[in-house]
């Protein structure tokens, strides 16, 4: 089914409005939509604020409508960053903010150089056209000293005690560094980080443990994206095989994990609005489970467990280059179908984790315990970021 505006996806999905929410107050609820009711909300850490279990990972459009579209639908957490498109994400979210500020808890994310953080949290705002957001993220820290750094943390207090964001945390790749970071620090309240089915026991186990220390868990990368960009999908609800797509299993096998408050897939059509609003409310099922293990099992070949909290290869370069900080990248030009944002990440890794590294070496020592072939992601980073 295709959904080509606002009126239309509303129309065939039957979805209704959902309720105003509260607003700026600590506790964001939202009464259940007519017509279609399966929205469900969880707490979001312990900040006081419930938050729809789906998402809206703001990065792949420039659709007022399809944003105005999710908030009818029911959805009220939106997350995007200041360099996601050159900043037209954030620009974007702006022009919905106008109207509809208090019905959404909106986060952004801004780079962790401490001497750009206080200019980027400023032009953040003034694109968003708020005084103030949700929540406040410093984007891809992976390591515990950076996590800790004190003049990072004096920032994003600076900006939380002006009034600028009601609540701070951090988005990492590193998953079980960052959230043991987050424990110890006993400061930050989010966690964004990847999460997916070939997420390993630990990861699993580390998002419990900080969960139950109250920080709130943003699961991001849930979808296992693969040498293409997402297609659409049609709506389960208007299904009459009840059929379910690869990426709504995906998304409901994250979401059957009660330590996660919520999703934030990229949605850039009102075909994906329609299959990710549809996973809400429903239960992972042996059918779920049976779709995903035949999608991965040819997804393994070709996607990098390192996305997800591998640690397999890391530190086997001799000269530091995490080839999984390089498969990120490349995955956001060949899965994402960008590349700006590919580029954006890779001149955001540490020096150490650049392709100029690998000059000297004509076949890659780094060995993949999955399978992965190496050289071709050297080969592949040459031919993107050289």
């Amino acid at each position: 089914m295709s959904f080509t505006s606002r009126r239309d996806f509303l129309k065939n999905a039957a979805i209704g409005s959902a309720a105003a929410g509260t607003g700026l107050s600590a506790s964001v609820l939202f009464s259940e939509p007519s017509g279609f009711n399966r929205i469900r909300y969880r707490d979001l850490g312990s900040t006081g604020c419930k938050v729809s279990e789906m998402g809206f990972g703001v990065l792949h459009t420039q659709d007022t409508a399809l944003i105005h579209g999710a908030i009818d639908s029911g959805i009220n957490y939106f997350d995007t960053a200041h360099g996601y498109q050159n900043g037209a994400c954030e620009t974007t979210l702006g022009k919905v903010m106008k109207t509809r500020r208090k019905e959404i808890f909106l986060t952004t994310k801004i780079s962790g150089a401490p001497e750009k953080m206080r200019e980027e949290i400023d032009i953040s705002l003034k694109r968003l056209q708020t005084d103030c957001v949700d929540m406040l993220l410093v984007h891809g820290p992976g390591s515990r000293e950076q996590i800790l750094n004190n003049d990072t943390m004096q920032v994003m207090d600076d900006a939380r005690s002006q009034g600028k964001t009601r609540f701070i945390g951090f988005s990492t790749h590193n998953q079980v560094v960052g959230l043991d970071a987050a424990i110890e620090s006993n400061f930050w309240q989010s966690v964004s980080l990847p999460y997916n089915y070939f997420s390993p026991p630990e990861v699993i186990d580390a998002i419990k443990r900080t969960r139950k220390n109250g920080i709130a868990i943003i699961a991001m990368k849930a979808l296992i994206t693969v040498e293409r960009p997402r297609k659409p999908f049609p709506d389960i609800r208007t299904d009459k095989n009840g059929s379910t797509t690869n990426q709504q299993a995906l998304l409901r096998w994250v979401l059957n994990d009660p330590n996660v408050d919520t999703v934030i897939p990229g949605i850039g059509s009102f075909e994906h609005l329609a299959d990710d609003v549809a996973v809400m409310g429903t239960k992972l099922t042996m059918n779920d489970r049976q779709i995903i293990r035949r999608y991965t099992a040819n997804a393994k070949q070709h996607y990098c467990q390192g996305i997800a909290g591998c640690t397999g290869c890391r530190e086997m370069c001799p000269y530091g280059v995490e080839v999984h900080d390089l498969n990120r990248c490349i995955n956001y030009a060949y899965g994402y179908g960008s590349i700006d944002l590919a580029r954006y990440n890779y001149y955001n890794l540490p020096r150490s984790s650049r392709i100029e590294k690998c000059d000297n070496c004509e076949t890659c020592v780094v060995k993949c315990v999955n399978g992965l072939d190496t050289n071709a992601t050297v080969h592949r980073a040459r031919t993107l970021f050289a």
